[in-house]
């Protein structure tokens, strides 16, 4: 019995972590990606996670809901703070601080 304890949990700690794995890789992507289309710079080319839950989804079954914490800057010296939002390995949102815009005049 205590073997298929020890097996299971090694099972739900590897799933655990590619899952983790995953939804880092997914919320890189969309704050990459909003930084480049707003043309600003994705600081320290980093995320760190803030919020882990556990959320329903629309079908009913239960997922890891995550939200990211990232920095940007618009002009090179100031740093702003954006959170993406995921809800299993789906994106929901991006939140960004206000930031300054540098005129071209």
């Amino acid at each position: 019995m205590l073997n298929y304890i020890v097996f299971f949990s090694i099972i739900g700690l590897i799933w655990y972590w590619w899952n983790s794995v995953s939804a880092y890789e997914v919320a890189y992507k969309q704050a990459k990606s909003a930084c480049v289309r707003l043309e600003l710079q994705f600081l320290d080319d980093t995320l760190d996670i803030i919020k882990l839950r556990l959320c329903r989804h629309p079908h009913g079954y239960m997922q890891f809901c995550r939200i990211y914490e990232f920095e940007f800057s618009s002009d090179g010296d100031s740093r702003y703070k954006g959170y993406v939002k995921l809800s299993g390995l789906k994106f929901e949102s991006i939140d960004m601080d206000a930031y300054k815009i540098e005129s071209s005049t």
